[in-house]
């Protein structure tokens, strides 16, 4: 299918303000975390203050079935209002992106060792203790069928890559098994994780993504997203040395990702990869025809300098441009170019730097076609209002790129000019 010239999508979990996920949890809700949300529900639609108060006032676990169709509401209505191409409930029904997704699996125990994330942030990751058992407990179903149920645009649904999932817990199962058969650690450590990747992939991963298909209407799409935010933890996957010992041609990741994009009508394919050192596996992506775009952290290192220049438009994200015009991205695939940072205390872009960042990728890779606009991640550490301001000026960068790319290229951009809310 084709989207529209410069098609937005925002990229994961919307701000996590208690005055919204405590409705799920049965903690309270005061006066001042409430008065933030009916702000918020006020840019998107008023119509929806009554609803929000009564659930505030609602018994806990009661409100709870209600509370996850508000929450879908309000996302889906906040995410069309901006003007965004693809919708989704912010995950905000959901807890966390590694928990949530292995929580209907088996296999898992959690550990008690903490781990670092980012900054000052740490969690307890799971640990591997046996095969994977998939219980099948309709939960992503159920959250689509809410989604689509409101969405007057593609649903685009995340789903915690097989690879990601592995590697952001403790892998003891299949790596005691490959100490006993491999001599050398690394290798042993680099089987063993390549093992539970592509049975997490076949066992958990392609069969959500078959029961999904099934839900989406004749005539429809669903946007799979695979998120990955660990893919390059391990260099070693990537070096030719240890790919050749290993006896693969392309690394793990890569095998897993043509794994879990399945050729199923109505269903296509992103990718969402946080900052990294894209360039160990750019070339390997273009070479998985069924993911149609690759989205990635663009803004997080660059410069804040307007300009469509290789002196202000810095960092990996940027740089991996070049790769996909160099490798050759195929009829069907583009680039998800992060214009927008969303790190821990991040603010609203000024549109004319969005719109110099959207430029200088046509420029780099020769064809406005090949370039969508996405945030850098998700929104979770911020706040409803600013998550509201980055859309704004998303939105309004992305109409002046089009009105220069229409004078540039002699395109017709009045009809893919942003309407509602992103105005």
């Amino acid at each position: 299918m084709t989207d529209p010239l410069f098609a937005t999508m925002d990229i994961g979990s919307g701000p996590r303000d208690p005055g919204l996920t405590n409705l799920l949890i049965g903690k309270p809700i005061d006066q001042d975390q409430a008065a933030r949300v009916e702000s918020f529900v006020r840019l998107v639609d008023p119509g929806l203050l009554k609803s929000y108060g009564e659930l505030v006032r609602a018994p806990f676990p009661q409100r709870v079935p209600a509370a996850e169709d508000f929450l879908t509401r309000l996302a889906v209505g906040a995410l069309e209002g901006l003007g965004y191409n693809w919708v989704f409930d912010l995950e905000w029904p959901r807890t966390e992106m590694v928990d949530w997704e292995r929580a209907d699996v088996g296999g898992f125990e959690k550990s008690e060792a903490w781990q670092h994330s980012y900054g000052y942030r740490f969690w307890k990751p799971s640990e591997i203790a046996r095969p994977f058992e998939y219980r099948n407990s309709d939960r992503h179903v159920e959250e689509y069928l809410r989604v689509a149920k409101h969405a007057k645009r593609e649903v685009r649904f995340p789903i915690t890559d097989a690879h990601c999932e592995v590697h952001a817990n403790d892998n003891l199962y299949y790596y005691g098994r490959w100490l006993g058969k491999e001599k050398d650690e690394v290798l042993a450590s680099l089987k063993a994780d390549h093992e539970a990747t592509m049975e997490f992939s076949r066992e958990v991963t392609v069969k959500r993504v078959r029961e999904l298909a099934k839900r989406v209407p004749s005539g429809s799409t669903l946007a799979i997203q695979h998120d990955n935010f660990i893919v390059t933890c391990e260099e070693r996957e990537y070096g030719a040395g240890y790919l050749k010992r290993l006896g693969f041609d392309a690394p793990s990741f890569i095998q897993s990702l043509k794994e879990i994009t399945p050729n199923v009508p109505g269903v296509r394919y992103f990718i969402h990869n946080c900052l990294q050192d894209y360039s160990l596996y750019a070339k390997y992506l273009v070479e998985v025809p069924s993911v149609d775009k690759f989205c990635l952290e663009m803004s997080s290192h660059d410069t804040e300098l307007l300009g469509t220049t290789d002196e202000v438009r810095k960092g990996p994200g940027f740089r991996s441009l070049k790769l996909f015009k160099e490798y050759g991205l195929r009829k069907n695939q583009v680039v998800g170019v992060g214009v927008a940072s969303t790190y821990e205390g991040a603010t609203a872009p000024r549109p004319e730097l969005v719109r110099d960042r959207i430029l200088y990728a046509v420029k780099v890779l020769g064809d406005p076609w090949k370039v969508q606009p996405v945030l850098d991640c998700g929104t979770r550490n911020l706040s409803l209002q600013t998550m509201w301001d980055i859309g704004v000026a998303v939105h309004r960068g992305r109409d002046l790129a089009l009105k220069a790319v229409g004078k540039d290229y002699g395109i017709d951009v009045e009809p893919f000019l942003t309407g509602g809310g992103g105005k």
